[in-house]
């Protein structure tokens, strides 16, 4: 898709109002130093990193000697901002060059990342460079549409692979990040490369690993920042090792902040206090000249981008609104009349408060509400005496300035878009009460929000009691709901919350009961809509479930996520005629349903029609190449056509992207069968069974092999007296007494071998004739 310029006309308005100055001549001095050569870059991000808690940003009590090393040898920017305390709107920014308000991304979960918008990878991948990135949580998954530019983007989230979920939680280890990037440099390392690194580690749910847990019992905070720090160091002597040092740019930030208490609140993204938005920033280079600088600027993420262009000889997009930090790392002192940006949407889009925006200079600080406020941060670095009356026309001039900023941004950034998410992870997500809990726009439009001051008590109380819904104490949860919902009725987080906690504990009355009062006070949201259907699904309601997706249809909100859902609803129950037309439906109205092209190559693989079920396999992949089932769905289609070795990689590849799928692994055990190969095929099973401790059938066939063998008989039998137990459907269970009588013969108990045998004859006689 060609790439078009995005708010021209507001980076004239932001430049004039001297908020931002846009990119300008390169200084010779740095091309000088650069002498023309294409450098390797690698940016690494930290999430939740705050910058008062690093060494080198003068924190005594951690230890961080690689970030320290970083400042030592590089530029270091002691006052960044960044533009949300929130991980995928950050990013963006840090990518683009583009403060939310401009690019539209304003929330985790339920945006994506325009794809006319230019990214630095981008940029990087047009000049010839090798482009990869390496994310450590799925909040940066590439279906949130960051992975624009990148020829490899390490994400691959299964989240059946997760007990616990929340849109926050799906992550890995900074370990398993950086092992997947230095095998990526190890390859790569003849360059010229562009690598991200992102490292997860700082966030919620603090747990370090030992001896990190160890050292900092009191402040595991700390431990994660220490561990973080060691894998940094990781990355740093890779460089060193391979003689990629003296070749390569770092760039080293944090997307946010953290607060520890602060304002009481425990998080990010609730405010926009300096504790969630000043982050570190250092660019290191090979060059002596710029070691050890310190500049006490008042920086962006936005200047990110144009930094990194100014570095590489790239030329910037036309859309950015940061400007090259270059003439800082020479004359880190010069003047610097800018102010900052900041905002957070969360209090709006989560609970109908009033969304925050702050903007700082280089001694004082607004933050924009119902309720405003004023910080010296000069005399008040934790912003906690509010000088708004005494200092009236310090406000007003920075009011003022704020003003033209706010209204150069486009209109429309504050649409929320799922539409390039497809239908499967949107489900998902509902069920995960992410998505389905944002408030209803329209409904805010023209009223007076509530201070997210005022309500920093609620929304602790709400973080507590879905924290205490995951652990599993769902009593205690849901008092702590109903006594926020007396507090705030029409908090439709509440309800929504209130609801996934009663389907989780099985309480699917209740679950409708709360789902439909969030339904009333957002009735356009297909999610709760999406989790109604699933309550009456659950217990084994399914007309009434058909029966209410079609009447909120017939209400008038016609959105292809339904259909896509009562499509899924048929095809589980084998009503296959039923399901085809809602799935064609859904595609009518979004063409980009890669879920609905799958499931109905789904159907025509069990109506054995292989060449429609290839076409909507295809049309799947080019949508969504990643999407679950699609390579299960192709590895069945090949065993079809007795591709057996196509099948086997076919399923293989599924297994990689989803590793909890023991359908796949059931059926690559039977190919294994099939071609004789006992060992893999016995290895599968014992997988599957690990899985999902309650699959009948890997039972049985783990004991065939034992019997086939003439081995651990007795073991054996309890396999399949286990597979019995689970209660297999009507066509597999003969195979059960089957194996029974054959093991009873080979003990030699003839009686039992006889009366298993006329158990499973007497069963087969049952199932209707083919």
């Amino acid at each position: 898709m060609k790439k078009k310029a995005i708010g021209i006309g507001a980076v004239a308005v932001i430049a004039a109002a001297g908020v931002f100055l846009l990119f300008g001549r390169r200084p010779a001095s740095f091309g000088r130093l650069a002498g023309g050569k294409a450098y390797n870059v690698v940016l690494i991000t930290v999430d939740t990193l705050r910058a008062d808690r690093i060494g080198c940003y003068g924190f005594g009590r951690v230890e961080t000697p690689v970030m320290d090393t970083f400042a030592a040898q590089g530029v270091r920017f002691a006052r960044c901002t960044a533009q949300t305390p929130l991980t995928l709107p950050s990013h963006t920014t840090l990518m683009t060059g583009m403060p939310p308000l401009v690019h539209g991304v304003r929330d985790n979960g339920g945006f994506v990342v325009p794809p006319e918008i230019t990214t630095m990878a981008e940029l990087f991948k047009a000049k010839g460079y090798a482009t990869s990135a390496f994310v450590g949580a799925y909040v940066l998954d590439s279906k949130w549409g960051l992975n624009q530019g990148f020829d490899y983007y390490f994400d691959q989230f299964d989240l059946s692979r997760f007990e616990k979920i929340s849109l926050a939680s799906v992550q890995r280890p900074g370990g398993e990040v950086m092992d997947e990037a230095l095998r990526w440099l190890e390859t790569n390392k003849d360059g010229p490369f562009f690598a991200w690194i992102h490292l997860y580690d700082p966030h919620t749910p603090y747990d370090p690993p030992s001896p990190f847990k160890e050292k900092y019992p009191n402040n595991p905070y700390l431990g994660e920042i220490a561990y973080t720090d060691t894998q940094l160091g990781r990355l740093w002597s890779h460089l060193e090792d391979k003689g990629l040092r003296n070749k390569t740019f770092l760039v080293f930030a944090a997307d946010h902040g953290e607060s520890l208490g602060e304002h009481e609140e425990m998080s990010h993204g609730f405010f926009v206090y300096e504790s969630a938005v000043h982050v570190p920033l250092i660019f290191v280079t090979p060059f002596a000249r710029l070691r050890g600088v310190v500049s006490p600027a008042v920086v962006s993420l936005t200047d990110v981008l144009p930094t990194v262009c100014e570095m590489s000889g790239l030329m910037p997009p036309t859309q950015i609104q940061g400007r090259s930090l270059v003439p800082f790392f020479f004359k880190p002192d010069r003047p610097s009349d800018r102010l900052a940006y900041s905002e957070t949407f969360y209090p709006r889009f989560h609970y109908g408060w009033s969304e925050l925006q702050s903007f700082r200079d280089d001694r004082y600080k607004i933050i924009l509400s119902p309720e405003p406020e004023l910080y010296d941060l000069s005399l008040d670095p934790g912003e906690t005496t509010n000088i708004i009356e005494k200092q009236r026309s310090v406000f007003l001039a920075l009011n003022d300035r704020a003003a033209d900023f706010i209204k150069a941004a486009p209109q429309d950034s504050y649409k929320l878009d799922f539409s390039k998410v497809d239908e499967e992870t949107q489900a998902k997500l509902a069920a995960l009460g992410y998505i389905g809990s944002f408030s209803n726009p329209e409904k805010l439009k023209g009223k007076r929000l509530a201070s997210p001051r005022n309500k920093i008590g609620i929304f602790n109380e709400l973080s507590r009691a879905r924290e205490i819904g995951l652990e599993g104490d769902a009593q205690e949860a849901i008092g702590i709901f109903r006594r926020i919902i007396a507090e705030d009725p029409e908090i439709t987080d509440a309800y929504f919350s209130l609801g996934n906690v009663y389907f989780k504990t099985g309480k699917y009355e209740e679950a409708i009961q709360a789902f439909r009062q969030s339904l009333e006070r957002k009735p356009d949201d297909s999610f709760t809509v999406i989790n109604i259907a699933n309550s009456y699904v659950a217990m084994g309601r399914f007309a009434e479930a058909e029966r209410f997706v079609l009447e909120y249809i017939d209400s008038g909100f016609s959105d292809p996520q339904l259909y896509f859902l009562l499509g899924n609803m048929n095809f589980h129950r084998k009503n296959y005629e039923a399901a085809v037309p809602y799935l064609k439906k859904c595609l009518s109205l979004n063409a980009q349903s890669a879920s609905s092209h799958n499931t109905l190559a789904a159907i025509f693989i069990i109506k054995n029609d292989l060449g429609p079920a290839q076409e909507h396999l295809d049309a799947a992949r080019r949508l969504n190449p990643r999407l679950s089932n699609l390579n299960y769905n192709q590895a069945q289609l090949l065993e079809n056509r007795g591709e057996v070795a196509a099948a086997v990689a076919a399923y293989e590849e599924e297994l990689v992207q989803s590793p909890k799928h023991f359908k796949a692994m059931f059926n690559l055990s039977r190919l294994f069968r099939r071609t004789g190969e006992e060992g893999r095929e016995r290895e599968i099973l014992r997988r599957c069974l690990e899985v999902n401790p309650d699959f009948p059938l890997a039972y049985f066939y783990l004991a065939r092999i034992h019997l086939n063998r003439g081995e651990n008989l007795e073991e054996a039998v309890r396999l399949v007296q286990r597979g019995i137990e689970l209660k297999p459907e009507p066509q597999d269970l003969p195979l059960g007494y089957f194996l029974l009588a054959d093991l009873y013969n080979r003990l030699g108990e003839n009686g039992r071998s006889a009366d298993a045998a006329q158990r499973g004859r007497e069963l087969a006689a049952r199932l209707p004739r083919q």
